[in-house]
Formats: C-alpha cells, sequence, structure tokens
C-alpha cells in the first residue's frame, strides 16, 4: 500500500511539473547539442540532428503550454541559430492554436533568420484556425518588398490555397520574373496567379487581366493566368464584362495553339453570352478538335445561326480530316466528332429567323 501511494504522488508530482521548467530542461539539451556540432563532419552533425527531433516528444504532448517558452526562446537572438530552428519547428509541431500568436511573430519579424521564418510559416498552415487569420498573416507576409526566396516560396503554398484581399503583392510576384519565367521562377509565378484566382472581390480578377496581357501568349505563364481567370468568372461577366471582354477577345484570337488554355477561354467566352459569338466562330476551323468541339457546343448555347454552315462543313469532311485523327495523349476523336454533331443538330432544331 505505501509502495502505491508513493507511486502516486510522484505521479502527481510530474503532471504538476511546470510546463515552462520542461521546455526549459529540454531547450537546454537542444542547445548543447546545437553548440557541440562545431567542428564535426556531416554525419556527426545529422546524427545530433536526429537526436534533437527526437527531443520534441517531451515537448509536444504540453500542447499551448509550452507555446510560450518555445516562442520566446526561438526570438532569442542570443540562442544558437541552429536550436531556434528547433524551437520553431517544435512549436509548429504542437498543432495547437496557442502557439498562433509567437509563430505570426517570427513570420512577420524581418530580423529573423530565414530559415526560422520558413519554418514558422510551415507551423502557421499546420495550425487549426479559421482561415481569415492565415489569410491576414500570409498575405501580411507578402506585403514585405523583399522576401528571401525560400521563405517566399514557403508562404505562397497556403496563399495559393486561401487568396488575399489586397491583390497587389501577388501581381508584383507575378511580373517579377520578367514576361517568360522558367523552372522555379515559372512555377513561383503560377503560384502568385493562382492565388490571384482563389482571392475575393473585383480587383484581383483585373490584375489577372492585366497580367493577361503582360504575359506573351502560348507561354506557360499566360496559361496559369488563363486558369485563374476561369475561377473569376462570375466577376469577370458581371460588374467587369465590358472592362474585362476585349482582353478575352484578343486572347481567343492569339491563343490559338495551346488546347487547355483555349478550352478554358472557350468556355470562359460562353458566359458573357452574345457578345462572344463572332470571336467564337472562327473556331470552327481551329487545328485541333477538342477546341473546335468546345466551340461548337458554345455557338449551340449561343444559338448562332451563323455557326451553323461552318460546322456542318467541319462534320462533313471529317473522315478525311486529321483533326479527328487518333492522338496520343489526347481526347477520343469520334466522341470529339459526337460533341461536334449534337451541336449542329441542337442549331439545325433552331427556328427560321
Amino acid at each position: 500500500m505505501n509502495a502505491l501511494v508513493l507511486s502516486a504522488f510522484f505521479v502527481v508530482c510530474a503532471r504538476a511539473e511546470d510546463p515552462a521548467a520542461v521546455v526549459a530542461r529540454v531547450l537546454d539539451r537542444l542547445e548543447t547539442l546545437m553548440t557541440s556540432q562545431a567542428g564535426k563532419d556531416a554525419r556527426e552533425i545529422a546524427e545530433m540532428d536526429r537526436k534533437a527531433e527526437t527531443l520534441g516528444r517531451e515537448i509536444l504532448p504540453l500542447g499551448r503550454h509550452a507555446a510560450a517558452p518555445l516562442g520566446s526562446y526561438a526570438r532569442d537572438q542570443k540562442r544558437p541559430p541552429k536550436a531556434r530552428l528547433f524551437a520553431t519547428v517544435f512549436l509548429g509541431l504542437t498543432r495547437d492554436p496557442g502557439a498562433y500568436s509567437a509563430l505570426t511573430a517570427l513570420l512577420l519579424d524581418e530580423e529573423q533568420d530565414p530559415e526560422v521564418r520558413s519554418a514558422a510559416a510551415q507551423g502557421l498552415a499546420a495550425l487549426d484556425l479559421p482561415l481569415d487569420d492565415k489569410r491576414t498573416n500570409f498575405c501580411g507576409a507578402l506585403d514585405r518588398k523583399v522576401l528571401p526566396r525560400d521563405l517566399l516560396e514557403d508562404v505562397l503554398i497556403p496563399v495559393e490555397r486561401l487568396g488575399c484581399v489586397d491583390p497587389a503583392p501577388l501581381e508584383r510576384i507575378a511580373r517579377a520574373f520578367g514576361p517568360r519565367p522558367r523552372d522555379r521562377d515559372l512555377a513561383t509565378a503560377r503560384r502568385a496567379i493562382s492565388a490571384l484566382g482563389r482571392s475575393r472581390a473585383e480587383a484581383p480578377a483585373r490584375a489577372l487581366l492585366r497580367l493577361l496581357a503582360y504575359f506573351p501568349a502560348r507561354g506557360a505563364a499566360r496559361a496559369a493566368v488563363i486558369a485563374a481567370l476561369s475561377a473569376k468568372k462570375t466577376e469577370l461577366t458581371g460588374a467587369l464584362a465590358a472592362e474585362s471582354w476585349p482582353f478575352l477577345r484578343e486572347a481567343l484570337r492569339s491563343e490559338t495553339e495551346e488546347p487547355a488554355g483555349m478550352v478554358a477561354l472557350v468556355r470562359l467566352a460562353c458566359a458573357y453570352g452574345p457578345l462572344a459569338e463572332d470571336s467564337l466562330l472562327p473556331l470552327a476551323a481551329h487545328p485541333d478538335a477538342e477546341v473546335l468541339a468546345e466551340a461548337a457546343e458554345a455557338l449551340a448555347r449561343l444559338k448562332s445561326a451563323k455557326a451553323l454552315p461552318r460546322l456542318e462543313t467541319a462534320v462533313a469532311g471529317a473522315m478525311s480530316d486529321p483533326r479527328f485523327s487518333p492522338k496520343e495523349g489526347r481526347p477520343d476523336p469520334a466522341a470529339l466528332l459526337a460533341r461536334v454533331e449534337d451541336a449542329v443538330a441542337a442549331l439545325r432544331r433552331l427556328p427560321e429567323p
């Protein structure tokens, strides 16, 4: 009995231990590991890093109680940089909303090491927080004119899903790598462009229209803009219809070779109603059968009597038309032809003018 009482006493004492003291003890061990890496080879450093990672197991069960001491340590510039990085990682791994303020402070602190700020961005993205709170912090970080490249990419990952209230930083980032971005630059520009498509209201739609004019036709960046514009159909075809249509009309004329971009443009143009008819008519002669099929269906929905003879000509010559021959990686030509035939049938049923 005495042994059981003694055991219970130690359990209660362990549970009653101040979380700050637990964190401080773990961080002392972490700091010792990091400072002892000086002069070690890569294999030894990797082993020490693995040991450092295991220290998080002692902190994570504390949840929000660990947030304040971890955040305080991570912000302390006198601590070893790598130890502060691990503290920030542990802070994010708690996944507790109590870590929100500490991670936000680290993300927005321009005096912090870029690696620490990147870890804070990743930690914030993992927290169970209202989307508006996440949007405020990540978009606030983008307001800083100059962000280290890795940090910029870490911030753009959640922003791509969330969008921003102010589209200016996203438009600036999309343009930052010139009109023909490639490789890593293209990936970063695409994230900013995609985020504009997820951003609310008319200002992001206007930013995308400016980018549509900025990026050259038939380029990968412009294709990303077209995809993002598709998500802004309500704004574009509503209050911005008269303002936006000239941009779309020019894109339909110039974006002739990329089927995916053309299909997206045709679908978007159809939402403008009769305004789009004259721009869609030439697509009956488009060299890609999928674009032709999409345009045929759009013209049928618009009840375009002017389209009927053009589409009838396309159907009549289909057997010898190379557009309807099988191509690797492209849709079934028979199914595409059937779509054009259905559009022709729908137009033939229209009453005589």
